[in-house]
């Protein structure tokens, strides 16, 4: 048995060679951080969508309080404290609302009646829902 008999023998072996394992782990990793990035992004949209929700929540709680007093009661409802409280804490964030009454608007004898309900995202980015309703005489 020659050299060149041993040289093809070990060609001959069937594997992979370093190169190909390399590549293929680069591959692998590409994919995994691109998966993993996909999630982290899912995961901020989910808590920024539960915020909006709470917080439409808070402000449709208070409109609704403002529509079953009714049109004349409703300058001392938006502006008492313990019916419209100035924060609510929800699922750990910490919202705070604030309801305004705009008399003779759009019309005369009706009232629009805004409640802003804002708060801060993680990142300290501030972020506020408003809903707003018309009561009339």
């Amino acid at each position: 048995m020659g050299i060149e008999e041993k040289t093809t023998h070990f060609r001959k072996n069937s594997g992979f060679t370093l190169l190909e394992v390399l590549v293929a782990i680069t591959l692998l990793s590409v994919g995994l951080l691109g998966t993993a990035m996909l999630t982290t992004g899912i995961i901020r949209g989910n808590f920024f969508s539960k915020n909006i929700t709470s917080a439409t929540a808070v402000a449709q709680t208070t409109i609704e309080g403002v529509q079953q007093v009714g049109y004349t009661a409703v300058n001392t409802y938006a502006a008492d404290s313990t019916k419209v409280p100035p924060t609510v804490s929800m699922g750990g964030v910490s919202f705070s609302q604030s309801a305004s009454v705009t008399n003779n608007s759009p019309a005369t004898n009706m009232k629009t009646i805004s409640v802003t309900v804002s708060w801060n995202e993680a990142n300290n980015a501030s972020r506020s829902v408003t809903l707003q309703t018309i009561l009339s005489q």
